[in-house]
């Protein structure tokens, strides 16, 4: 042992620390018990059955994939943001207000996705992978106080 390893021993001895259980290494598998768990796997697998999406709300699974709005879509922008947001973690203490300011639209825009697919509600007013599209209103029920 090394002068390091014998002073770390001796520190260790002095507070009464108990070094931890090496653990066994496992027996390697021979060919045939690799393939009899791989069988076993893919029953496994195959008995599960296809995911169900229970913390989804049931009419964003239901729209088209060719949908503006789909789930398809929706996720495939919440991975793109996630994944910049990580890449501009930096910016997130920055001294310059329009990195801050970056940060918070791109971390404000994953959590307005997030809600969009678990209560159906869209509360950002832009969408698409960088935000480039801007929503619109549409009159659906015209309000009652009509002149007529």
């Amino acid at each position: 042992m090394s002068k390091l390893e014998d002073k770390k021993q001796r520190i260790r001895d002095e507070l009464g620390i108990v070094a931890p259980k090496a653990h066994r290494k496992r027996k390697p598998m021979t060919e045939e018990q690799k393939a009899a768990a791989s069988a076993r796997l893919a029953a496994a697998r195959a008995a599960k059955g296809p995911a169900k999406n229970t913390n989804i709300h049931p009419s964003v699974v239901s729209l088209p994939e060719d949908h503006p709005l789909s789930l398809v879509k929706v996720k495939e922008w919440l991975k793109y943001n996630r994944d910049f947001l990580k890449s501009i973690k930096a910016q997130k203490d920055s001294k310059d207000s329009k990195e801050r300011m970056e940060y918070q639209v791109i971390e404000n825009y994953i959590k307005n996705l997030n809600i969009y697919l678990k209560d159906n509600v869209w509360c950002d007013h832009r969408y698409g992978k960088q935000m480039e599209h801007t929503m619109t209103y549409v009159v659906t029920v015209p309000a009652g106080d009509s002149y007529e």
